[in-house]
């Protein structure tokens, strides 16, 4: 199963990278996470990465995969809007550097989420 973690259209290609780069150094995920290029419009040369997916399996890769976002929003000083998809069904979590991120209710919305897929 495919989870696709896209950033809110303010943020930045630093942070893009960041999560990435931060996704990718979790030992549980490694193999799992790639960017994804959107497809180009006709006028244009060719589509930016935009969203990262995660293979999710068995094993506790979704808690890992959520614990790892959870720490990655954490860390932000800045507020950070981010939206987990599978399938057809999607979160939203937006986050700021006064309001906690409270990992058990973010586990719990993409746990929903995978399991309504």
């Amino acid at each position: 199963m495919e989870v696709e973690v896209r950033l809110g259209s303010a943020d930045s290609v630093e942070e893009f990278t960041s999560l990435l780069q931060w996704l990718r150094g979790d030992r549980h995920l490694q193999g799992r996470v790639r960017a994804r290029r959107m497809a180009s419009q006709e006028q244009e040369l060719g589509g930016a990465f935009e969203l990262i997916s995660v293979a999710i399996g068995s094993g506790g890769v979704a808690s890992a995969f959520v614990t790892s976002l959870g720490s990655w929003l954490s860390s932000r000083r800045s507020e950070q809007s981010v939206s987990v998809t599978v399938g057809e069904k999607s979160v939203q979590i937006t986050r700021n550097s006064t309001t906690p991120l409270d990992e058990a209710e973010l586990l719990r919305l993409i746990k929903q989420t995978l399991d309504e897929a």
